[in-house]
């Protein structure tokens, strides 16, 4: 509805001495607009549309009943309808004015996305190489749907919507994050708004961990609905990677990273304090911080899992529902204040007796701006390392294998980091030389430090490829595929090894995932 001119949005104006009609209207408008505020932010949106429907009724020429009617329908993914609304409320306030500004950029950044629909999920995301996510996403949240579903005892009866936006740039507009924290922290997923947001692993140079990334936001969509929006961020990030892998039936919520930086952190004393971790993990200085505090806070959940199993979890939200605080809970389920509880957590992780892999490093993840393959960059720890992996490429480029072997033996030996890259190198060189026993142990050995590594995987899947190895090749491709569904590399070989024994409707289903990427 189009109104003759801009109606002003008093409440979140400055200049509150306007009156809404009589001062009694005013207080009534300032009680009831709180009220509908209150329903958005503990999710609770059913009501929320109901209760503002019957404020625009009330209210008909309020600017804060259209600023909340359209904050409702931004909510329910309703782009172009929660603009058309700000578009009738004067940007008088900066409140009004960053709204308006996301509510434009979602709807531009969404604006040629197309839908498919799963039985609990609505996808959204740009037509073109990106639907070969679609089969894996679907995959990964309706085994989350009942999984986590079971285990947190909630299961929406509405389709959830994902969006799958690709690159980092649309992404960064539509969400709090800007460039700088997506490129420090790793953020590539979020939940809010309503929604799952995600961007593509097409626009990273290896992919990513997306699969397991999106069983974490799911994870975050089941808290935040069924708490009222009322899961401290520490307990919310803490589930969320505890169970993030459990839709694949994984127990481990800690990565080798993850281990080595609080075994680090216990040892040194240095620790992420709860209240640092707000407003964001996002928003930490380091990825290093960042993998501290998940680990931190996923073994906070593994502790408390300890001492009263899994079942916990879901009478911890039920309480948080309630709006119990978080200090009675933890009171009520485990005796212990919240200072009591990290105190007795830090004993209990001190006992796991993690260890620290030296060399270990964070992988930070590496954008494309194109979907081209990018220039390989080495992260290998000295100067010498690096010039003898040079020498190593250029011996290699010129078919003198068994020398490139022998320079990157010592750049191996050279490096102070356990660098998946060198790694390799090495290994596909032993490959060319047809010595497979020594690229596997390498490979192997890599892949227990860097399990996500796409290239890892795909050259054991090569290493067992070319000695016919057929079933094990597939292993190892299909996790390459779940990491990176872009590699032209991994859909051919998974063609040629259904082609090999006969799988005919495996290896249809395969060129149809590749046609996507062509």
């Amino acid at each position: 509805m189009n109104l003759p001119h801009k109606i002003t949005t008093l409440l979140l104006c400055s200049w509150l001495f306007l009156t809404f009609g009589s001062k009694p209207a005013q207080a009534d408008l300032v009680e009831d607009i709180t009220q509908g505020y209150n329903l958005i932010d503990q999710w609770r949106f059913e009501e929320a549309e109901d209760y503002v429907g019957s404020l625009m009724k009330k209210y008909p020429l309020s600017g804060d009943v259209y600023f909340l009617k359209s904050r409702v329908e931004f909510y329910k993914g309703h782009y172009d309808r929660a603009w058309e609304l700000m578009e009738n409320v004067e940007d008088a306030s900066p409140t009004v004015k960053s709204f308006k500004s996301l509510v434009k950029n979602t709807r531009e950044a969404t604006a040629g996305f197309v839908s498919r629909e799963s039985e609990h999920f609505i996808f959204r995301f740009s037509d073109g190489a990106d639907q070969v996510l679609i089969h894996y996403a679907e995959e990964v949240l309706e085994k989350s749907y009942r999984v986590l579903g079971d285990i947190l005892e909630h299961h929406p009866k509405d389709k959830v919507r994902v969006e799958i936006y690709p690159s980092r740039v649309p992404f960064s507009k539509i969400s709090p994050l800007t460039l700088q924290d997506i490129v420090t922290s790793g953020t590539v997923a979020l939940c809010k708004y309503n929604r799952i947001m995600i961007i593509s692993p097409g626009s990273l140079v290896r992919g990513y961990n997306w699969m397991d990334t999106l069983s974490h936001e799911y994870t975050h969509y089941l808290l935040s609905s069924k708490s009222n929006n009322n899961v401290p961020l520490w307990l919310h990030e803490g589930i969320a990677k505890y169970l993030e892998t459990r839709w694949r039936t994984g127990n481990s919520h800690l990565t080798p990273i993850m281990e080595t930086i609080l075994a680090d952190g216990l040892r040194s004393d240095y620790l992420v304090a709860l209240e640092d971790m707000m407003p964001s993990l996002a928003k930490l200085k380091t990825a290093e911080d960042v993998q501290l505090a998940y680990a931190e806070v996923a073994t906070m959940v593994d502790y408390m899992t300890f001492l009263k199993g899994e079942k916990v979890l879901a009478a911890l939200v039920d309480q948080l529902a309630r709006g119990m605080p978080i200090e009675s809970i933890l009171k009520n389920e485990f005796g212990k204040s919240l200072t009591g509880f990290q105190a007795d957590w830090k004993t209990y992780v001190l006992g796991k007796n993690f260890k620290t892999i030296p060399g270990l490093t964070v992988q930070k993840f590496r954008f494309k701006d194109k979907r081209e393959k990018p220039k390989e960059v080495l992260d290998i720890g000295h100067r010498r390392a690096h010039d003898l992996t040079l020498l190593g490429d250029i011996l290699k480029s010129r078919q003198f294998i068994k020398a490139a072997i022998i320079e990157y033996r010592k750049a191996l030996a050279e490096s102070t980091t356990l660098s998946p890259i060198l790694h390799n190198k090495l290994a596909g060189t032993y490959m060319l030389h047809k010595e497979f026993d020594k690229a596997e142990v390498l490979l192997i050995e890599s892949l227990q430090y860097y399990p996500m590594f796409t290239t890892t995987l795909t050259n054991l899947g090569e290493v067992h490829y070319l000695q016919k190895n057929y079933q094990a090749a597939e292993i190892f491709y299909k996790q390459a595929e779940r990491i990176n569904p872009f590699h032209p590399g991994v859909h051919a070989r998974l063609i040629q090894i259904y082609s090999a024994q006969g799988r005919e409707q495996e290896k249809e289903r395969q060129g149809k995932l590749y046609s996507f990427i062509k």
